[in-house]
């Protein structure tokens, strides 16, 4: 019987945990403001930047946790720069490839309330040159409180969503405070 009361409470722990899914590119991209648009109105950035790769994620196993994958991580960045207005229309027509590779996702085992914290290397590349014109390396927690899905493995979830989307965030105000003549310094 003791065997028996041990498979039934494994049982219920995984039925409670739940399965894994992976993080949805919706929940990752950041839903610019008329704000950011207008930051970039006048920027050099504007409509030039186009994705030249996006590394780092790992696909998610549903018995396991919760993953970003690279695949999704990049869809939600390229909606995110096209949202504030600095995605290429036309990437051959770009003057600025951007790099992203996800270097760490630190994630909780378990727990109530769970954080998770992205970190993640941004490079930004002109074209013409090859020079590197911005690189900076983003680090962003996000907390999904215990009262915000029942199951642990959906807290996950939206924790590794809330990490990703306020590293893109951060990336995008990173991106405000870039000024052309910091682009033809470092540039040149």
């Amino acid at each position: 019987m003791n065997r028996f009361a041990t498979l039934a409470a494994l049982t219920g722990a995984l039925v409670l945990a739940g399965c894994s899914t992976p993080a949805r590119m919706e929940q990752m991209q950041v839903e610019s403001s008329l704000g950011d648009r207008a930051a970039f109105q006048n920027s050099i950035l504007r409509s030039q930047i186009a994705m030249k790769d996006v590394t780092g994620g790992k696909e998610t196993n549903p018995m396991w946790i919760s993953n970003v994958s690279s695949e999704e991580f990049a869809r939600a960045l390229e909606a995110s720069l096209r949202g504030a207005g600095l995605l290429a229309d036309n990437r051959q027509g770009s003057k600025y490839l951007l790099t992203a590779h996800l270097l760490k996702l630190d994630q909780p085992l378990m727990g109530a309330s769970m954080t998770v914290t992205a970190t993640v290397q941004y490079t930004l590349v002109e074209r013409a040159t090859g020079k590197d014109v911005f690189s900076r390396t983003l680090v962003t927690p996000f907390t999904a409180a215990w009262n915000a899905a029942f199951l642990g493995a959906e807290r996950l979830k939206l924790a590794n969503e809330g990490s990703i989307r306020a590293n893109i965030g951060a990336l995008i105000e990173a991106l405000k405070g870039v000024q052309v003549s910091q682009l033809s310094l470092q540039g040149s």
